[in-house]
């Protein structure tokens, strides 16, 4: 059975934290929130860590689905149910009643307000993850970061069907959950596949520790190499062409809403599939202190994920805007303790909500 080492968790762990964080930054340069001094790549570069995300999602999904793979699909749902609304009940209340406080400081950043009138209608369509469908590419309110939310879900649902059922309502199922999912959600599912398949190689792989070093290197070298060539601009490009294409032919109307980067994303996938290779086998570990922290940091990235871009809005209509440096700071601790309140009725209750749905799913 493929397995998952202590070692190689708290590695993705850590790798969680700082794409959480990469995120973060360039998701305050691109409100105009962060210092006038950060450079716009910053911007472009937090589509690139949440490629990270996809890559470990698809690893620990396979993990923990092995691991507890007698508790069958039932388990599996339970488990994956919890996970996801632990968080995303709270966190699209949460963003609905901030933004209602952020219109009444600037409404113009709140533009185009239309699923304010209607959250009977929205808050219920995005607990459905289907934001991201056939519907349309829109996110809950400012929760920008929820795409990605909707994407996943999706693929645990896949994921689910093609590993826990036999026979025609394995593919029946299946080919009911892609058709659903529509053509935005396809583009990107082969970085979340690319992380079962690592899972499924990653003890079978002979790397010796000092090509493990370079692998680990090769992400961010590789990285300063794909965007100082030009060559991430150029395959953005050439992804906007594709998409231009596809709604050329298709039957359809067809535009690729947060799918945008796909070709520049797959490369980043491979840069980030190496890095976790070589922490597999590096031999590198982590002292017991150091890996409870980061254990326990990781335990809100979730939160601190889907709520920052609203509570970065809500610091621009409050008049923050190119802020100092230690301002700066100011605002990313602010966000953290946020994070940590919100967490405590959300993420950290997750058991909680397990138990909920257990009861009520049926056998």
């Amino acid at each position: 059975m493929p397995a998952l080492s202590p070692a190689l968790s708290v590695w993705l762990d850590l790798c969680r934290i700082l794409a959480a964080l990469f995120v973060f930054v360039g998701h305050a340069v691109g409100l105009g929130v962060a210092p006038a001094g950060f450079s716009g790549q910053w911007h472009r570069s937090a589509d690139d860590a949440v490629t990270a995300f996809f890559v470990i999602s698809g690893i620990v999904i396979a993990h923990t689905s092995w691991r507890r793979r007698d508790e069958g699909l039932r388990g599996y749902a339970v488990a994956r149910l919890s996970r996801v609304y632990s968080v995303a009940v709270p966190a699209v209340l949460f963003a609905y009643a901030v933004d209602l406080i952020g219109m009444r400081l600037d409404a113009s950043h709140y533009v185009p307000e239309w699923q304010y009138p209607q959250p009977w209608f929205y808050i219920p369509l995005h607990w459905a993850f289907l934001g991201e469908t056939w519907l349309g590419a829109f996110q809950p309110f400012t929760m920008a970061p929820y795409w990605s939310l909707v994407y996943e879900v999706w693929y645990y649902a896949l994921f689910g069907c093609l590993f826990f059922l036999r026979g025609w309502l394995r593919w029946a199922l299946a080919a009911a959950l892609l058709l659903v999912m529509g053509p935005r959600i396809w583009l990107l599912m082969p970085l979340w596949w690319l992380g079962v398949w690592l899972h499924s190689r990653l003890q079978t792989l002979s790397v010796n520790p000092v090509l493990a070093w370079l692998m680990m290197a090769a992400l961010p070298v590789g990285y300063a190499a794909f965007v100082m060539t030009g060559v991430q601009r150029e395959l953005d490009v050439a992804s906007k062409a594709m998409y231009a294409a596809m709604a050329g032919w298709l039957p359809f109307p067809f535009f690729s809403g947060s799918s945008v980067h796909v070709l520049s994303d797959l490369v980043m996938a491979g840069l980030f599939a190496l890095f976790v290779v070589g922490c597999a086998h590096s031999g590198i570990a982590f002292g017991p202190r150091t890996r409870a922290f980061i254990q326990r940091v990781a335990g809100f990235t979730f939160t601190f994920y889907l709520i920052h871009y609203t509570l970065l809005t809500l610091a621009l209509a409050w008049g923050w805007s190119r802020v100092s440096e230690l301002a700066f700071v100011g605002v990313l601790v602010g966000v953290m303790a946020v994070t940590w309140l919100h967490a405590q009725v959300g993420e950290q209750r997750r058991g909680v909500y397990a138990r909920w749905i257990d009861r009520v799913l049926p056998g």
